[in-house]
Formats: structure tokens, C-alpha cells, sequence
């Protein structure tokens, strides 16, 4: 993985962090967040790796489907972008 200098390299990923802690800690399938969603699974596959940049659109899918807040994501992201 190459080294994340920028800040919105580094948002991206945290967030992208963020997704797959809130789909363990609620124990979603892939598979439900995919029928939630519409997202394909290797488009929700790279998302969550943090491999591909989320667009807005996809990002509010995803946090529907988990059933958490897009502020409660950014804020988490935020809070571990500063503690690193």
C-alpha cells in the first residue's frame, strides 16, 4: 500500500476504515449491504479496502445500508486521522 502524505488520502482510507468497523460491530453481510445499497460487490469490495475513492452518492447508500449517520463516519475518521 502506498504511503498516504495527503490528508485526503488519509481521510479516504479512515473512513473507508470506519465503513468496515460499523459493518463488524453490527455483524451486516456483504451481501445485505450489497441488496441495500445497489452497490456491486467488487465496487463495495475496493470501497471498503480503501482501494477506490467513495463518490457522495455511494457513500450515503453504504451508511444507509449500515444504518449509521455519514457525520458519525466523517467525525470517527476525523478523530482517527488526529490520533495518528
Amino acid at each position: 500500500m502506498p504511503v498516504m502524505t495527503d490528508y485526503g488520502d488519509r481521510f479516504n482510507a479512515a473512513v473507508a476504515a470506519e465503513l468496515r468497523a460499523e459493518r463488524a460491530r453490527k455483524g451486516v453481510t456483504y451481501a445485505e449491504i450489497i441488496k441495500a445499497s445497489g452497490i456491486a460487490q467488487s465496487t463495495l469490495q475496493r470501497y471498503l479496502k480503501g482501494e477506490r475513492d467513495i463518490p457522495l452518492p455511494a457513500f450515503q447508500d453504504l451508511c444507509r445500508a449500515l444504518s449509521v449517520s455519514p457525520r458519525r463516519i466523517f467525525e470517527l475518521a476525523e478523530e482517527a486521522i488526529d490520533n495518528d
